[in-house]
């Protein structure tokens, strides 16, 4: 579909194409990737073909130029924030091979820092860090002083090797290497559509509120709902994010949380339920597994109940099992993104031992194309979020939002029932489906 193109000004609520020489179904799936839409046409119109070309239209004159003498129904689904439409000759009834959505997410990776190493003092060695950094030639940039765990930096990485032999096997010491890991999928979201707002208000309580600590980009406050359920956020990723004109995935989280609450109150229109945001990333376009593990560490000490794990690589660290399996042992539920590759291999954090790992449920009550499907994954959820941010919507794919929505689930329950979240746990892995 070469040349095809789609762009909706939401403010304007006009749209503008270019989509000569395209069949009707690939016309369709590039209007419903940007737009967010579910489309079902009736079978034998997708391979008839478009060939138009307009700047500013409405929505109904546009679609008219799409689809020529095709009907049409465009229909809003209040339950999912989203639109559908069907595509029929004469009835809406025929309309029942659906167009697939796209699903574009980012994948989860993990790459060493070759001239970093992690350093911790193990409990009742006299030896400082200062000590060990002294004697390895390495500058100490980062600390968690909980786990007396150290991020050191070398001259170079040929250092940094000479360190990690010298300090492998030393009783006073473990070792880890730190890992850079991505962004998990700021620039995966999509203008257009139509979403339900939430409706939720917080309860006035203090003291007992259930806190899902997010682990993330820093969250964007613009919406009146949001910062209602924001606690002061706390920042281990350095120079804080500015205002953009597009939602970070923190935003994108914070709000997929926001509805995971909604669907465990049922109606309720109140909760205690809060967002304690955990900025791991900063400005910059990468964070590291030290940093992720300094975040959970700080939110577990700022008493958040269930920590919210929308980000990944494909490398295991022990100093982030070790603070993972502390905060479990404390009752803390951890929950993971079980990553956006299809296959079985393991995912970090989630395929720990102590992690609800999610994965992202499709359309039919699989696992969406895209969704990491390993034994270690435990629960399924949607992939897919509709969220709003400076008055327009955007749609985000992926296991993230499959594991922000069972965060904001069990939040949710464990604030109705009084269930602790472990027993809410335990719970949510019975009734909801796995791959």
């Amino acid at each position: 579909m070469p040349g095809a193109e789609v762009e909706w000004d939401a403010r304007e609520g006009k749209l503008s194409a270019d989509l000569r020489g395209t069949r009707l179904g690939d016309a369709l799936k590039t209007l419903a990737n940007h737009m967010g839409w579910i489309v079902f046409i009736e079978p034998g119109l997708e391979s008839r073909m478009v060939s138009t070309r307009f700047t500013n239209l409405s929505l109904s004159e546009a679609l008219r130029r799409i689809l020529g003498g095709v009907n049409y129904a465009l229909i809003h689904l209040e339950k999912t924030g989203s639109s559908k439409l069907m595509v029929y000759a004469t009835s809406a009834s025929s309309a029942t091979r659906e167009i697939e959505l796209s699903d574009q997410v980012v994948i989860f990776y993990s790459k060493r820092i070759a001239h970093e190493l992690i350093v911790q003092i193990k409990p009742g060695s006299s030896v400082s860090i200062e000590e060990v950094a002294d004697a390895l030639g390495a500058d100490i940039i980062g600390k968690v002083e909980g786990l007396d765990a150290y991020r050191l930096s070398f001259n170079d990485d040929a250092d940094a090797d000479k360190a990690r032999q010298r300090l492998r096997g030393a009783e006073s010491v473990r070792i880890s290497d730190n890992f850079e890991l991505g962004r998990p999928g700021d620039h995966q979201t999509f203008r257009g559509g139509n979403v339900s707002g939430i409706s939720l208000k917080p309860s006035v309580t203090k003291g007992d509120e259930v806190i899902v600590g997010l682990i993330d980009m820093p969250v964007q406050s613009d919406d009146s709902t949001l910062s209602e359920f924001l606690l002061p956020g706390i920042n281990v990723g350095g120079e804080v994010l500015s205002q953009e004109t597009l939602p970070s995935h923190g935003t994108s989280m914070a709000q997929t949380v926001l509805k995971g609450i909604e669907l465990g109150n049922e109606g309720k229109p109140e909760s205690r339920v809060r967002i304690l945001p955990v900025d791991v990333y900063g400005d910059s376009e990468t964070t590291t597994t030290f940093q992720v593990t300094s975040g959970i560490y700080e939110a577990v000490k700022a008493g958040a109940n269930i920590i919210n794990l929308s980000l990944g690589g494909t490398e295991a660290t022990p100093i982030m099992e070790q603070m993972i399996h502390q905060a479990s042992q404390q009752g803390v539920l951890v929950i993971g993104a079980a990553g956006n590759s299809p296959g079985t291999h393991p995912v970090f954090p989630a395929a720990y031992p102590d992690v609800l790992a999610v994965t992202a449920e499709g359309g039919d009550g699989e696992a969406a194309a895209y969704a990491n499907t390993g034994a270690f994954v435990d629960v399924m959820m949607p992939g897919r979020s509709f969220i709003e941010y400076n008055g327009t919507t955007f749609m985000i794919n992926g296991t993230s939002a499959s594991a922000a929505y069972v965060s904001g689930l069990a939040a949710s329950l464990s604030a109705n029932t009084g269930q602790s979240v472990r027993e809410v746990e335990r719970e949510l892995r019975q009734r909801l489906p796995r791959p």
